[in-house]
């Protein structure tokens, strides 16, 4: 079979593909590292009181390397600003919850009504 015999159809579909699948590898790396900081989230969250102040520092820096290639390639991957603002959202949580451990407070800060004066 020689390329003559393959429709023009099928192959300005073959191309199409091709065209979509290179227009979403981007975003995959957006899911990627989503998926990657999310994890190092889970694990900081389960990990040893010895070793929550690296495995927090970890998942901070896995947030903000989601929240840097998120607003870099916010127009190739149609990402909205309420997404690009939750992960936002989550790169500050992780620093607040990273800053507090390390420093020996507790990860997230006490309500107003809990502390009694």
């Amino acid at each position: 079979m020689t390329l003559r015999e393959v429709p023009a159809l099928t192959i300005i579909v073959l191309l199409g593909l091709g065209v979509r699948a290179k227009a979403q590898a981007p975003c995959a790396e957006v899911l990627r590292l989503r998926n990657a900081a999310s994890e190092a989230w889970k694990y900081a969250m389960s990990a040893p009181a010895s070793q929550r102040c690296e495995a927090l520092a970890q998942a901070s820096v896995a947030t903000e390397a989601t929240l840097n290639y998120a607003d870099n390639n916010r127009q190739s991957c149609n990402i909205s600003d309420r997404l690009l603002n939750e992960v936002d959202g989550y790169h500050r949580q992780a620093v607040q919850a990273r800053d507090n451990v390390c420093a020996g407070r507790p990860l997230r800060s006490y309500p107003p009504d809990i502390i009694r004066r």
